[in-house]
């Protein structure tokens, strides 16, 4: 059968393709400078007093943590890993603002508070079923799971892996481990043979690590979670974990997912390193609308290629990054890019944090990037 109608054709033109459905794209509305010769992460914002939290990391010096003005200037600094009686003992994996304006930096051993000069207000000693080491700064943003004086909150950092011994077996394996207030202790959930990719092979040991990438929603602290080999997030409400929601993801690349349960035959590695593509950050914005990140796959010769022409690992290199946004929880068609950096981190007003990747020259200040979705 011919169609004859023009018009019909280019509707069946825009059903078919996924990348002219793709309602959104990005726009940069702002650029930020950091006058530091030493690298910078950004992993907190509030938007009362429009300042960041974050660190500098000063290498034989340490790690100083730091708040940032609007534009980047460097409003107070502060060395705080040590053994002094304001310091943390190990390295620290989170951090970000509390409710009452303060900031939050939590290590695998203790919570500690402290005010915006850097002087300690409190700190809360657990004892963790694993310890993990971070040789930069902190890794990402602190997640309370309550609010209040007594906060419980998760203990590991998102988009970390955790270690759990050389066998990884989905049925002993729970990803989600958190202080609990009230009681005052280590607890863990969501168990990895809970995920549908990995149910089929509970009992068998798996030769990839299901890494946590999890963030909160601070509207209503709904906890949204999925793992680096995963086609869904899942939304869970922290107090009791029950299942709110089941966000099915469909990647454009990401042939680990053809075949469920999960194959080893589909991941591919160039001597340990995993060439399959990874799940790699949630963003839930202060709307409708939530992202999840992931990083391409690549193949053997390529991966070979960009190492002797000295190019950017993949996970640093922004053309491997790709933008799955969510709206009420259905997934929009198509992906986007954002050529010159790395996300970081959501914003308000359907804004993110982006972290300039600059491969030709060197600096003398880090540059960051505000990006906001817009419809087009």
């Amino acid at each position: 059968m011919k169609i004859r109608n023009p018009f019909l054709v280019a509707i069946l033109i825009l059903i078919g393709s996924p990348l002219v459905a793709q309602h959104y794209t990005f726009k940069k509305v702002k650029e930020i400078r950091v006058e530091s010769l030493a690298p910078v992460g950004i992993r907190d914002y509030d938007p009362k007093r429009d300042i960041f939290v974050g660190f500098i990391d000063k290498r034989s010096e340490g790690i100083e943590l730091a708040i940032f003005d609007a534009n980047g200037k460097i409003l107070a600094s502060q060395k705080r890993e040590g053994e002094g009686p304001k310091d943390y003992r190990s390295s620290a994996l989170t951090m970000g603002f509390s409710p009452d304006g303060n900031i939050w930096v939590q290590t695998s051993i203790e919570l500690l508070k402290y005010d915006l000069d850097f002087n300690l207000i409190n700190r809360v000693k657990f004892e963790p079923k694993n310890t993990t080491v971070v040789y930069t700064g902190p890794w990402s943003k602190f997640v309370p799971l309550t609010k209040g004086s007594q906060v419980s909150f998760i203990t590991t950092a998102s988009n970390m892996g955790i270690n759990t011994g050389r066998h990884w077996v989905p049925s002993k394996i729970n990803l989600v481990e958190y202080y609990d207030a009230a009681s005052k202790s280590i607890q863990s959930e969501v168990l990895l043979s809970s995920r549908k990719v990995y149910q089929g092979i509970e009992n068998e040991e798996f030769p990839a690590v299901a890494i946590p990438i999890f963030t909160l929603d601070d509207r209503n602290g709904d906890f949204y979670f999925t793992t680096s080999i995963d086609n869904e997030i899942t939304v869970y409400n922290p107090i009791n974990w029950n299942v709110i929601q089941r966000i099915p993801v469909k990647h454009e690349f990401f042939r680990a997912l053809d075949d469920i349960p999960l194959r080893e035959s589909n991941l591919a590695f160039s001597n340990r390193t995993p060439l399959y593509s990874m799940n790699y950050m949630i963003l839930k914005f202060n709307s409708d609308l939530g992202a999840l990140i992931y990083v391409k796959e690549i193949s053997e010769a390529a991966n070979e290629l960009k190492k002797s022409e000295e190019k950017p690992y993949r996970f640093i290199d922004p053309d491997f990054h790709r933008i799955i946004l969510f709206k009420n929880g259905v997934q929009i068609p198509g992906e986007l890019t954002i050529p010159s950096g790395l996300i970081q981190m959501s914003l308000p007003n359907n804004r993110v944090l982006v972290k300039v990747v600059n491969q030709e020259e060197e600096l003398d200040y880090y540059p960051f990037e505000i990006w906001e979705i817009v419809e087009k």
